[in-house]
């Protein structure tokens, strides 16, 4: 472990986003690696100013969005044959397997938009699609909206965390189901605050065009009562 952080202190920027790409897609592609500790780490680097996070960010997503890409297709051509000879070749347990694939059966494209998020299963959790020939625009969907939020939550914590971020490593390894509820949560607070700041906005600004509706009307009203008084005075 502390050669893999010495290697990634003292590499570019350039070859750091180029295998954080290359090791998302292995993953989401079939390769049980677990980029936890990749993106804590390299995201506790962006503190310290090795990368840039917006970068690292939109590295990690694609790549793994091109993994998950890459699965769905290994599904549609391969079918379950190929994923066995992938289990015996990885010593993935075929119940981890048989447990993916009910899961897919049962939920569909929500099990996609989780397992994104989801340790242990994520690197073949994109296979049954394929192999259900599930709609790629939905499976696309699907694959790239919870990448994106793995992409983007778990580096900002190692940013947040900076020299700390082992401690985020450790809950994640020891806590993975309560982790991932915790992401959730957080993001569903996130887009309940969103919406109603953009609720008060919508009132706010409602109200101010009411407010000057009623007041360009009395002030209309005031010059037509000035234009009549003259007339009047006249008759």
């Amino acid at each position: 472990m502390s050669f893999i952080i010495h290697f990634f202190l003292h590499t570019s920027p350039l070859i750091m986003y180029i295998l954080v790409a290359l090791i998302l897609m292995l993953e989401s592609a079939g390769v049980p690696i677990t980029n936890n500790t990749l993106l804590l780490f390299t995201g506790a680097l962006a503190s310290l100013g090795h990368v840039n996070i917006g970068i690292l960010m939109l590295t990690a997503l694609g790549g793994s969005v091109a993994g998950a890409i890459l699965a769905y297709l290994i599904g549609v051509y391969g079918g379950h044959a190929i994923i066995t000879r992938l289990s015996l070749l990885f010593r993935i347990e075929e119940l981890k397997i048989l447990i993916v694939e009910r899961w897919f059966q049962k939920s569909g494209m929500w099990m996609i938009f989780l397992s994104r998020m989801t340790p242990y299963v994520r690197p073949f959790a994109c296979f049954p699609a394929g192999m259900a020939r599930m709609p790629f625009a939905r499976f696309l969907l699907a694959a790239t909206t919870g990448s994106a939020i793995w992409c983007v939550i778990v580096p900002l914590i190692g940013w947040t965390l900076g020299n700390r971020w082992r401690l985020a490593l450790h809950v994640f390894q020891y806590y993975p189901l309560p982790s991932l509820c915790a992401i959730l949560c957080i993001l569903f607070c996130y887009g309940f605050m969103i919406y109603q700041i953009k609720r008060s906005l919508a009132r706010f600004s409602e109200n101010e065009h009411v407010n000057r509706s009623t007041v360009s009307v009395a002030q209309t009203e005031e010059d037509a009562e000035q234009l009549i008084s003259p007339v009047s005075q006249i008759q």
